[in-house]
This record gives C-alpha cells, structure tokens and sequence, in this order.
C-alpha cells in the first residue's frame, strides 16, 4: 500500500462504522466479529522460567511447569526454548485448557514435536498451528503417524462412559507425552485429522473471508491499518485474504486442503476477524528473525479470579527452602475488556488523553480539516487502550 493510502471513510467522505454514540458523543465502537474462540494467543508470549534472571543458567535441577489455562503451547514453547542445551536436569509440563478445541490442538503440535524430527516437524507445526491451508501430503503424514496413536487408543476404551477421565503415555527416547481426556473427547480427537465431507479449498476460504473480509467490518480493517507501516499493512490484508504463513512471494499452489484442525465443520470459521498469530509473540522477536525482506511479518479460557488461583494452585509451588525463585504468574487477559463499560469509557477519557499526549501530538490539522473522522486523529483515539490505567 501507498504512503499516500487513506481509510475508505475519508475518501467517501462519511462517518465510519465503529462510531457510536450519535453526534453530541460520539464513541469509538470495540465490537468483535465472528466466534470468539482463542486458539491463537493474543498476548506475546513469555519465558516462564527466564533461567538467567532466576535459577541462572547453570541450573541442573529438576523444573516442573503447570500452564494452567493454557490457551495455545506458545508460552510453553517460548519458555522450554529458551533452556540452555548443556541442562540435564528432568523437566516436567503440564498443560490445560477447557476449550476441548484447544487441547485438541495442543495435543496434536505435541505428538508432531516428538515424533518427528525437529527439521520435518517444524513446518508442519508452523501451519498446523496457523495457517488456514495445508498441503495434502502434510495432512496425509499425520493421518499416517499420528492419527493411528490416537486410534489405538480409541479402539481400546470402546466399553468405557463417555464422561470417564482416560489417560494415554506415548514415549519417544528420552521424551514422554502423557495426555488424559474424557471418552468423549478422545473419541472426537480423530476428527481433528479429517476434513469436514465436501469442504474444498475454495469453500473454506469463501467461508474463512466472509469473517476476514467481512464489508461490513472494512472500516474497522481499515482503523487497524492506520497503525500500521504501509509495507505491514500489505502484509496483513495478504493473510486476511489466504490465511498461510509463508514469505509473501511464496507459491501457496501446493497449501490445498482445509486445515480441519480450525474446520470442524463445513461451514463455519471459528475465530474473530481480528485473529492475527502475530499478536503471540514478542514484535521484536518476529522482526530481527524475518528473512531478509524484513517487512513480510508473516515469512479464557475460564476466568477463575485470584483468590481461587491461589487456593487451586498455590500449593502447588515449591517453598522458598527449595526453591526462591518458584513463581506463579497469572494473566488477566480479557477480564476488563469484557466488563468495561461506556461509562468506564468516559470517566477514563480525560486522563487518558492526558498520559496519551506523553506519546503522541495532537495537531491543530488533525481537528480542524473540516473532517471529524480524520485517520490521524482516529489514530490517536484509537491508541487509548494502549496506555490506559487499568488498575
């Protein structure tokens, strides 16, 4: 996109679609489309352990980790990553979540981590994970390695209820993967490796467009964009359109079929239009390991408060004695979006604008050039949420 590029509401010259509250007070509309399901993070993710800030990173100790609430394995990635080679200690995870969609998920990258080499099972957890297509050869391998795991199991538990609680160990050299699932769920888990009857690849992605692309939603496509540097910006209405992880010049022509991990079903797209796998991890991170076009970005769960997080899961920590540096880090991540109020709203604004300005300038052009819905200053509202005090 040009420097020059302008949101559709200016160049129409009429009031955007996420303004709300009539004219005497207007207010910027935060309304989500589509289902809200979270199988991608939208927090970056965070090395739990930090070893060098912690235990140090000569530590040799055993390390036992409980994701609670887990959503997708990004922070157990982030943290297991950054270990140093040369532990030899035993390090224990546990992972959970109550959405079965996303236990499904984790459990499959899981399998796909330690069966296979790192080299293979690096990319097809890349776009198991995030991308919306996948090539038939890559879903045919997990239909031939990994589905026939979870088969076996299947077929042994056929007498048991559907509610009984069912636990599996699969153990590869020095690596072990013990998942525990109802019945039910386990009796659903090989769907995750089946396209749903009669959804081709172009049905999906009409279905998956008609929430990404939504003309109803480009005005708010468009709000997000202004945040963005024009070369971003291409970046991202480009995964908006196909939904796959590759270098933005990259052939898609072998990512063919549905990946039936997001379509459970034929006609549906289980997440909000906002959805962006960038959201999961560190901006800076994601830039310095861009190839060398360093401008194509893409080359609760159940919300318990804390008094009972302390109660369920503070005695799992260790003591000081054992170890100091034992942490229990908790995340609020949509509980004040999803009770704050236009009240809230207004009774904040004044102070917001106040700790905004800190940041960013207000110019007399942004407010007086004759178009209330100027993009710059759209901008700069739209900014609030970032240094808003939400204690």
């Amino acid at each position: 996109m040009k420097v020059t590029w302008r949101p559709s509401w200016i160049i129409e010259a009429r009031e955007p679609a996420f303004i709300g509250g009539g004219e005497e007070a207007p207010i910027v509309d935060t309304v989500s489309h589509g289902k809200q399901k979270y199988l991608w993070g939208n927090v970056p993710a965070l090395d739990l352990l930090n070893l060098q800030q912690n235990e140090g990173v000569d530590f040799a100790e055993d390390l036992r980790l409980l994701f609670a609430a887990s959503g997708d394995i990004r922070n157990v990635i982030k943290s297991l990553t950054k270990v140093p080679a040369t532990y030899t200690g035993h390090c224990e995870v546990v992972i959970n979540d109550k959405d079965p969609d996303i236990v499904a998920r984790n459990a499959i990258l899981l399998l796909v981590a330690i069966y296979f080499s790192p080299e293979v099972a690096t990319s097809i957890m890349l776009h198991i994970w995030y991308s919306a297509l996948v090539s038939a050869e890559m879903l045919r391998s997990l239909q031939n390695s990994v589905l026939p795991l979870i088969q076996e199991v299947c077929k042994k538990i056929q007498a048991k209820s559907a509610q009984s609680l069912l636990s599996k160990v699969w153990t590869f050299g020095t690596r072990s993967l013990r998942l525990v699932l109802t019945k039910e769920q386990w009796d659903r888990l090989p769907s995750y490796f089946e396209v749903p009857d009669g959804l081709s690849m172009a049905q999906a992605q009409a279905i998956r467009a008609s929430t990404t692309l939504a003309p109803e939603r480009k005005d708010y496509l468009d709000r997000a964009l202004l945040t963005q540097p024009p070369t971003w910006r291409v970046c991202r209405v480009k995964f908006r359109e196909d939904g796959i992880i590759l270098p933005f010049g990259a052939s898609r022509e072998e990512l063919d079929t549905p990946n039936p991990t997001f379509y459970q079903t034929a006609n549906s797209w289980p997440m909000m239009d906002s959805a962006d796998p960038l959201e999961g991890w560190p901006m800076d991170e994601i830039i310095q390991k861009a190839p060398l076009a360093k401008n194509d970005l893409y080359g609760n769960r159940g919300y318990l408060g804390p008094m009972a997080t302390l109660a369920a899961f503070g005695p799992l920590l260790k003591r000081k004695t054992e170890n100091p540096s034992a942490t229990m880090v908790a995340l609020f991540l949509n509980a004040v979006h999803e009770v704050y109020s236009p009240l809230d709203y207004l009774s904040s604004m004044h102070s917001d604008m106040e700790r905004l300005r800190s940041y960013l300038s207000v110019t007399r052009d942004m407010v007086q050039d004759g178009n209330k819905y100027n993009p710059e200053f759209i901008k700069f509202m739209s900014a609030q949420v970032l240094i808003r005090e939400f204690d």
